[in-house]
């Protein structure tokens, strides 16, 4: 199989039993179900979540209309820690951390912004967000990157930023042109405008509007930024991707 993929599914009310190769993850939306992971019973629900070791036999039952991300993801990128602790309890409560993730992930689908290339990326992340083991300065880094990706229009901060990931103002700076190649500020406003650019292709809110949401002054000023970043103005922006 490939690296990840995520996708969004419903359970019709009895799943023939399966095993793959592959890790999964069953994070529900809504509604509830319940599986069967090698013989130990749960009911899942959108504070309740699984992960399916590879090759474990696995059935689900349901009773009600029911939404869930499934995650599939290669054993290889899963640490061998994180699978020996699944194997004998893969039941777990989601974590803001992880509730989090997920919300991304379905985000990005539902809104048509999935970027396949990262998908392996986002499943690393939401499998480490299960272990409360402290993760490593990389692996922090990239999850606040995608904790600025959830909500790039917060009004982010170097001080919050470096918070997040412990450390200082000046080694956040450091790191993040070591890692990214790019300054904490320049990151931001990069993902922001991924953000502003997608709100101009596949929404009609008015692009005073969208300024106000990124948190620009006014529609000039937004202009300026765009023109300076990619260009090009909002409006031409949204007349050559809808053309």
């Amino acid at each position: 199989m490939q690296a990840a993929s995520v996708d969004l599914r419903s359970y019709s009310k009895e799943w023939p039993e399966e095993r793959h190769a592959f890790v999964q993850i069953v994070v529900p939306l809504s509604g509830s179900m319940d599986i069967d992971v090698g013989g130990l019973q749960q009911r899942l629900s959108p504070s309740k979540a699984v992960l399916i070791n590879g090759n474990v036999k696995h059935s689900i039952v349901t009773s009600d209309n029911n939404r869930s991300l499934i995650v599939d993801l290669n054993e290889c990128y899963v640490p061998e820690a994180t699978l020996a602790k699944f194997s004998n309890k893969p039941f777990f409560d989601l974590t803001s951390r992880s509730a989090s993730v997920a919300r991304h992930m379905r985000r990005s689908i539902h809104d048509g912004e999935y970027d396949r290339s990262s998908t392996r990326l986002w499943a690393e992340l939401l499998v480490g967000s299960f272990t409360d083991e402290r993760t490593d300065v990389g692996a922090r880094l990239l999850t606040l990157k995608a904790l600025i990706e959830i909500d790039p229009f917060q009004n982010w901060t170097v001080e919050q930023m470096a918070s997040q990931v412990e450390l200082s103002a000046s080694r956040l700076h450091a790191l993040f042109l070591e890692y990214f190649e790019a300054t904490p500020h320049a990151l931001l406003s990069q993902i922001r405008m991924k953000k502003i650019c997608a709100l101009l292709s596949n929404s009609s809110l008015p692009i005073a509007e969208i300024a106000a949401r990124a948190g620009f002054s006014d529609q000039t000023a937004l202009t300026r930024a765009m023109k300076k970043l990619l260009g090009t103005t909002p409006a031409a922006y949204r007349r050559t991707m809808n053309s």
